[in-house]
């Protein structure tokens, strides 16, 4: 079926595309005022990861990659990590040190690593 077929509508990417979507759920969910908001977050955060393991797992044994999930799944990882973090260092301002530096580390490792990727490809080594 359409989950195991190569293109854009298969399962690992379809996957990926919901990571994305968890954005805006995880932004909205961070600013509503609701009992239970932290385990609301973490089951977002947690979510979003299991499908960034679940998507790659299965297009490499499906031997489904497409250039489509390879340039999305680096992309929704990136999103969900710096939305996080931001979110995280603006709820914790009067503690800059505690949060801002690791977000800021965290942050500049997920450039490094974008850009490391994008140079590797380019020299066709990825």
């Amino acid at each position: 079926g359409w989950m195991k077929q190569s293109g854009l509508w298969n399962l690992p990417n379809v996957l990926t595309m919901a990571r994305v979507a968890m954005i805006p759920l995880f932004i909205a969910a961070f600013y509503a005022s609701l009992p239970y908001r932290s385990l609301l977050l973490f089951s977002l955060f947690l979510g979003a990861s299991l499908t960034d393991f679940l998507d790659g797992y299965l297009a490499r044994k499906w031997k489904i990659t497409s250039p489509f999930g390879a340039f999305l799944d680096p992309v929704a990882d990136k999103l969900m990590v710096c939305v996080a973090s931001v979110l995280l260092a603006f709820a914790h301002q009067g503690h800059a040190l505690d949060v801002a530096l690791p977000t800021a580390i965290t942050l500049a490792r997920e450039i490094g690593v974008s850009a490391l990727r994008e140079w590797m490809a380019s020299a066709g080594q990825r």
